[in-house]
């Protein structure tokens, strides 16, 4: 089965937040900012969809860290 390009920037997006949790484990603010900021770089560059994009961004707020 293909993987489309928004299942790619998302497999990238989890990779991204997974290393920035090893990389500041005690820096949430820093994880959250780190996973943002990828989410909209990734979406550029993939040139997603606007709806595409809202689903990256939605599913970037569940690998936000627990408070």
């Amino acid at each position: 089965m293909k993987t489309t390009i928004y299942q790619q920037a998302k497999i990238e997006l989890k990779e991204i937040a997974k290393n920035a949790k090893i990389q500041f484990p005690k820096d949430k603010p820093a994880q959250r900012m780190i996973i943002n900021d990828n989410c909209y770089y990734l979406a550029k560059d993939y040139n997603l969809s606007n709806y595409q994009k809202n689903l990256l961004e939605n599913y970037s707020c569940k690998l936000h860290p627990k408070k």
